[in-house]
């Protein structure tokens, strides 16, 4: 149970981060250039893209292996 806590603790962080990243792109945006900005909310795409795939794969791997242990 605590694995499952650190996850989501680890995976919180991460959301906090992408979250700053939003904020910083959105309160700054005048001051910088269309191509910077483009960049930004690209890099944020793809990151939260990632973001989601990654914990996807982390919960259904703890899954698998929780379901294999009940199994054996």
């Amino acid at each position: 149970m605590l694995a499952y806590r650190i996850q989501q603790a680890i995976i919180f962080v991460i959301h906090i981060v992408l979250l700053y990243w939003m904020y910083y792109t959105l309160a700054n945006a005048g001051e910088m250039s269309t191509m910077e900005v483009i960049l930004h909310f690209t890099g944020m795409s793809i990151y939260g893209a990632l973001l989601i795939r990654g914990t996807a794969f982390w919960a259904n791997y703890h899954y698998q292996k929780e379901k294999k242990k009940q199994q054996q």
